[in-house]
């Protein structure tokens, strides 16, 4: 059994864990109510974290916009807002995580990933979230990046020097740490809006999804072999004493406990009837890989928080074994997906 100490990683993992389903049609039944019941948490969070924006936006309003000010009449009310705005955007992006590993594989959501958690800014090459973002005060943000990555983690964490408006001490300690300050409302509550908005319209394509095998089989081939990309953010993070702006709230090995898990409920659930009816074998053998390839993840995880210190030599170690286990995993469904005629892409 695994030993997970944090309640979020527990979470994670129970909410995750994969039940087998007797029919094809009745897993991909399954893997569809699961998505969508996470995804309506994740549109409550959203809300919430929305609502308590609002409230430290008004506080902010209240002093005409002098940020100095606010802190000086409202200080210990505003520390609590901050610390309730993290709470919120940390709820609403555990739920993301925990479908992410299926919405970004589905080729007719996986928009949906870039605009709420992976996609690049217009400025990149590639991966660009293809959405603008309009703030109150009616500034449009062309292709501004990822909602909680590259927009409201930052800010919120006080990683985003651009929008850190008022150095204030947060936990009362007498101390400025790093992340203490007060962040800019206009940002603050229109990516609280964003999140929102494309939370919602992920729910709506969610419930309109057909589930179908070939979907069930891009997801996996997708999005499993995207675990080397997420140790490789993780080694650059400030977990890690990399200078990393994103990954700041909590480790991503937590994130990646929740997608590779979605990975496996797909398997198991969607795809692993379709496999053991010819080949019981090899459904085995994919099975147990992802049983390895999670406790890789998790174990590390427990290591981590239990204080253990990695090097980045130790972590691209890690990335890469994770990366075999995945790229074995692939390789054998993709032989299924030959011999059943899935079609992946295209």
């Amino acid at each position: 059994m695994l030993r997970i100490t944090t309640l979020i990683v527990a979470s994670l993992l129970v909410t995750a864990a994969p039940v087998w389903a007797l029919t094809e049609t009745e897993g991909l039944a399954q893997v569809k109510a699961f998505t969508l019941e996470h995804n309506a948490r994740l549109v409550i969070e959203a809300q919430r974290l929305r609502d308590t924006v609002i409230d430290y936006t008004g506080s902010i309003a209240v002093h005409g916009g002098d940020y100095a000010a606010a802190w000086s009449a409202e200080g210990p009310a505003l520390a609590a807002l901050v610390t309730s705005i993290r709470a919120s955007w940390l709820a609403a992006s555990n739920q993301y995580e925990t479908i992410e590993g299926i919405v970004a594989g589905i080729p007719s959501l996986a928009h949906y990933d870039l605009i709420l958690d992976a996609g690049n800014p217009g400025s990149a090459d590639e991966d660009i979230a293809e959405y603008d973002l309009t703030l109150p005060d009616g500034t449009v943000l062309v292709r501004p990046g990822s909602l909680f990555h590259s927009i409201s983690e930052p800010l919120f964490w006080g990683t985003d020097a651009a929008h850190a408006r008022q150095a204030a001490d947060l936990n009362d300690d007498g101390q400025i740490g790093a992340g203490e300050v007060l962040f800019d409302a206009n940002l603050a509550l229109g990516a609280a809006n964003g999140l929102v908005k494309w939370s919602e319209r992920l729910l709506a394509d969610m419930e309109a999804w057909e589930p179908n095998r070939d979907d069930a089989f891009a997801a996996v081939i997708t999005m499993t072999p995207t675990v080397g990309d997420y140790f490789s953010e993780w080694k650059e993070s400030q977990f890690l004493g990399g200078e990393s702006a994103a990954f700041v709230a909590q480790s991503r090995l937590v994130d990646v406990l929740g997608i590779m898990s979605g990975c496996q409920r797909m398997y198991v659930n969607a795809i692993a009837p379709v496999v053991a009816t010819d080949d019981p074998a090899l459904d085995a053998s994919i099975a147990a890989a992802y049983e390895e390839l999670l406790s890789l993840v998790s174990e590390t995880r427990t290591r981590e928080e239990a204080g253990d210190q990695f090097t980045v030599e130790e972590a691209d170690a890690l990335g890469s074994e994770a990366q075999d286990i995945a790229e074995r995993i692939v390789a054998q469904v993709l032989q299924t997906a030959a011999k059943h005629g899935v079609k992946i892409g295209g």
